[in-house]
């Protein structure tokens, strides 16, 4: 595997290294066009960071002092992320919107007849849908979250696929504009689910809209959005009928999986000395079945690790799946004020994680009571999903903010609701190549 790799990285940089060159070959047709998007090493993977930062684990300082240097830095919320200045993050995102641009473009030049017409769609509507997931990740990564925002502060918004063209930072009402109109435009195009879930689909445009609206606050789209999505599947594993003994406890491509992406660096799964927390392990009432499908069992001094990835392997997974979208529902429609279906989704989502015969349906709540024990299962549904560092942002401000602190061998690290350090700095590369404001620690 890691010979593979190293061909793959090797292979990658000398296209990366070729892209401006007027002889680069470009796909012209729509085989080429998919086999350009079905690079799942491109267009699937995500950036680690946010989970890097967030606070459902710990780590010792040894094992902190094996990281490479960047992620040393965000573990610890430090002024200087990237001091050789380049920033893989920034890059990967960014070149998934290149390749999105390549095809839009590519496609723009190709007339389908009626035999092409559904595929022609479906290229363009997945070639939306992946520029728009890089925006968005890029947002929530290097922009302050959305309620705290400086307004001119959000990303540079690249359209076109020539390289050489410079953009400025765009507005952060302009980029999340363009997040949400990239998706829109994208629904009419892709098929309601698709045939493999690394393939988007309006399913996978519904989950994405509705995550994005909820990181703006906007309840009644993501209540919107939610219903439509799970209209169009709400398929759930019985985590009773699985194999306990799994190394990794799941499959990948499993039924629950809307969209499959994943963190390709290994920061977090791959670390020896990476615990959760225990008020999180503890948290699981007896006979959830999470418990065990999730955390190794007592490990080191006590500790458990993380395994329950629904990539099946060492990578983290970070798409969309069922169970998110009825969380996002749920939380939701109690803030909207409908509880009965708040109840609804939390209990046909518990109903799957316990033993058979051991989970009693919630009732009897309402209001704040039950909007803390939605989110409190949001936290134990969704550990290293890749969400909980949006959840801090967008808790700033709230009753459910946090303080965060890290504690290696006696040197304490804080984090402060709303702190600047929510938005990662831009990469001292980029800023040296295209003039544009940099963001305050």
């Amino acid at each position: 595997m890691i010979i593979s790799i190293i061909h793959l990285l090797s292979s990658c940089q000398d296209f990366l290294d070729e892209k401006p060159s007027t002889d680069l070959v470009v796909p012209d047709n729509l085989e080429d066009i998919q086999a350009l998007l079905d690079n799942e090493y491109i267009m699937n993977r995500n950036s680690d960071m946010g989970e890097v930062a967030s606070d459902d684990y710990f780590i010792s300082k040894q094992e902190w002092e094996s990281w490479n240097e960047i992620t040393r830095n965000a573990h610890v919320w430090a002024d200087i992320i990237s001091p050789t200045g380049r920033f893989v993050s920034w890059n990967a995102l960014y070149e998934q919107v290149f390749y999105a641009n390549v095809a839009l473009e590519q496609l723009d030049d190709i007339v389908p007849d009626s035999n092409e017409q559904v595929d022609w769609d479906r290229l363009r509507g997945s070639a939306l849908f992946y520029r728009s997931s890089a925006f968005y990740n890029l947002l929530r990564i290097f922009t302050m979250p959305y309620h705290l925002v400086n307004p001119e502060l959000g990303i540079p918004l690249k359209l076109s696929a020539d390289v050489n063209k410079l953009v400025k930072r765009s507005s952060i009402e302009d980029s999340y504009a363009q997040v949400i109109g990239d998706l829109e435009a994208a629904l009419d195009l892709l098929p309601s689910r698709a045939t493999i879930a690394t393939r988007p689909s309006k399913q996978a445009v519904y989950g994405l809209l509705a995550r994005v609206y909820l990181s703006m606050g906007d309840y009644q789209k993501v209540l919107d959005y939610t219903s439509l999505a799970l209209e169009l599947g709400n398929e759930l594993m019985d985590y009773a009928n699985l194999e306990q003994g799994n190394t990794f406890g799941f499959k990948r491509l499993n039924e629950e999986m809307v969209y499959c992406s994943y963190f390709s660096s290994g920061s977090i799964g791959y670390s020896s000395d990476t615990f959760i927390l225990s008020e999180i392990y503890e948290s699981y009432a007896a006979g959830d079945l999470r418990k065990s499908l999730f955390f190794t069992q007592a490990y080191q001094d006590g500790h458990v690790k993380f395994r329950g990835t629904y990539m099946g392997n060492l990578y983290l997974f970070d798409g969309i799946a069922t169970d998110e979208l009825l969380l996002n529902r749920a939380e939701a429609a109690v803030r909207l004020g409908n509880e009965e279906q708040a109840l609804e989704d939390l209990n046909y989502l518990l109903e799957h994680r316990f033993e058979a015969g051991k989970f009693e349906p919630i009732a009897g709540i309402s209001g704040e009571v039950l909007l803390e024990r939605i989110l409190e299962e949001r936290r134990k549904e969704l550990v290293f999903r890749g969400l909980r560092w949006e959840d801090l942002r967008r808790f700033s401000g709230s009753q459910y903010e946090k303080t965060v602190t890290r504690d290696l061998d006696g040197e304490i690290y804080t984090l402060e609701p709303g702190s600047p350090k929510y938005a990662y700095p831009i990469p001292m590369d980029e800023l040296q190549l295209n003039d544009m404001k940099q963001n305050p620690r």
